[in-house]
């Protein structure tokens, strides 16, 4: 079967989809609400696992679907993961996953309005290559990282088809995860992604059971998240409609990076 043509992107979710979704994990003080610091999601991981769930791969996540299960993902593709990453992987035995913007690759995240108050590098080829033979899996974030729903019938492809390619030539590997930036997308998005060859395409909302393995939603982790709050939005509850409005506003703020770039045209 061709990559173009994989049904399977358009077959239902059996349920609700648990992949926790990272940005920057680092142990400084970072401006904006991405940061989650490496002792703590060391020690949420740990409670996790005390709670007995299995840190799953994403594509377990997604294809298998047992219950008291998660995968964890990391989207901006920064240096810092490679120090972070690799203790973790040895430490809990589980496969996250990267998405990276090609474009930016061993360069500072000047696509981020925060950048002007303080820029934070993203990993190299080099790096994504040692942290690939650590165990880490790689998938594309687009290459300028801007929105894909937002460009015309030229950038789309471009910016689904170029990180792809440039990905696996890295790798030697075949790319089949995607994360749409910012979390946005539309049908005219996903369906191109699929033409593009990916099987799995990552949004910034949270997960329902209508959702498509190339619209999977993910629960967003936010610097202002606690461990309380983190559980509820994965197990449930009564305030789980809190978190899910506390995240959607919280995404609704990355707007301001696209209004920045238009303005200042990065």
């Amino acid at each position: 079967m061709s990559r173009e043509q994989d049904p399977d992107n358009q077959r239902r979710l059996p349920g609700r989809t648990v992949i926790l979704a990272f940005h920057k994990v680092q142990a400084s003080f970072s401006y904006g609400a991405t940061n989650f610091s490496p002792s703590r999601l060391k020690n949420l991981l740990t409670v996790f696992i005390q709670r007995g769930f299995r840190l799953v791969s994403l594509q377990e996540a997604i294809e298998r679907h047992e219950p008291k299960t998660l995968a964890v993902s990391f989207d901006d593709g920064y240096a810092h993961l490679g120090d972070t990453l690799p203790v973790l992987v040895r430490e809990f035995g589980f496969a996250p996953t990267v998405f990276i913007p090609t474009g930016y690759l061993g360069c500072d995240n000047t696509w981020d309005y925060s950048s002007v108050f303080r820029r934070t590098r993203h990993l190299d080829a080099a790096a994504i290559r040692y942290l690939a033979a650590a165990g880490v899996e790689f998938g594309a974030h687009g290459h300028r990282h801007i929105d894909l729903t937002k460009c015309n019938d030229k950038e789309l492809r471009d910016e689904l088809d170029r990180p792809r390619k440039m990905l696996e030539d890295i790798l030697g590997a075949r790319v089949i995860s995607l994360s749409y930036p910012f979390g946005r997308t539309n049908s005219t998005v996903t369906q191109e992604a699929s033409r593009a060859g990916y099987r799995y395409g990552l949004t910034m909302r949270f997960p329902k059971p209508t959702d498509l393995p190339i619209a999977t939603g993910r629960l967003p982790i936010y610097g202002y998240d606690t461990t309380l709050s983190i559980l509820r939005k994965v197990e449930g509850g009564r305030l789980y409609a809190l978190e899910k409005l506390k995240s959607s506003i919280t995404n609704r703020l990355s707007t301001g990076t696209s209004l920045w770039r238009r303005v200042t045209g990065r």
